[in-house]
């Protein structure tokens, strides 16, 4: 199994962006769910075919200097300034749940930077079109949301998250805002995002298309799978039925697998 370095790039004066990375090849970069990034089996196992790329978004504790970085808008910025620093021009990219939607809005807005997509239960962008679950409400009993996370609640994934979770309801409250995002930014930037406008900037997106969903998925619902889609012509979508929210954790194989035979199918140019 590769071991990934952590790395330390100047993006900004004022941010020093942390980066993880390892294998080598290709180039590939994983942006992660609001939650915070976590070196897992599907990374571990995709750095031995690429050199993976998985940067801390702003806002999890992976930045100096977060601060500078405010909104939605800003937060593409800094990803094009990453690459820019990390000497990434045309890279393959993966984005799950929050991620997901970032590397959406990055293939976008400047889709001669992202060669192939991959999305994993991105968050959804078409609110009045899809509701989604209140998370807020689903705070008010934290085993609910739980249930809504994970198909599989006594796959490694999701006893992982379990083991972590304190005991006391208000504790749990706070430890399932900090996974899923900074509480002061859950309205921006998760569950209750404005369309920010993807809807009308992604038939721009040039890049080849894998959508990956999990079925058992409440939060964000498979529909969205389909959405982006219908968006995206001629991308391709793989449901997988036994998993919820993290699928690339409880059905690793499969999605691996997903994974793997888009890129290496996929040109290597435009």
């Amino acid at each position: 199994m590769s071991t990934p370095k952590l790395e330390t790039v100047k993006v900004r004066d004022c941010i020093e962006a942390k980066v993880l990375v390892a294998g080598e090849g290709k180039p590939l970069v994983y942006l992660h769910g609001a939650g915070g990034l976590q070196w897992d089996d599907y990374l571990d196992r995709l750095s031995q075919h690429y050199k993976v790329y998985a940067p801390y978004h702003i806002g999890t504790g992976g930045s100096v200097g977060k601060d500078e970085v405010r909104d939605w808008w800003d937060l593409v910025l800094y990803y094009y300034e990453l690459f820019d620093a990390l000497g990434l021009d045309s890279v393959d990219v993966i984005g799950h749940s929050f991620g997901g939607m970032v590397a959406a809005e990055l293939a976008s807005t400047n889709p001669d930077r992202v060669r192939n997509l991959v999305l994993v239960c991105a968050a959804g962008l078409w609110l009045d079109e899809t509701p989604v679950k209140d998370v807020f409400t689903m705070l008010n009993t934290p085993d609910v949301l739980f249930q809504h996370l994970f198909a599989d609640l006594n796959s490694p994934a999701a006893q992982a998250f379990a083991n972590a979770m304190p005991e006391e309801h208000e504790a749990q409250v706070d430890f399932i805002v900090a996974q899923n995002t900074a509480a002061a930014e859950a309205a921006k930037f998760m569950w209750g995002i404005p369309d920010k406008g993807l809807s009308r900037r992604i038939h721009r997106v040039t890049a080849n298309t894998c959508i990956i969903w999990g079925e058992k998925d409440a939060l964000i619902p498979v529909d969205y799978a389909y959405e982006f889609h219908k968006r995206l012509p001629g991308s391709k979508v793989t449901i997988m039925e036994k998993s919820g929210h993290y699928p690339q954790a409880e059905e690793l194989e499969a999605v691996l697998a997903t994974t793997l035979e888009f890129l290496q199918a996929a040109p290597v140019t435009k």
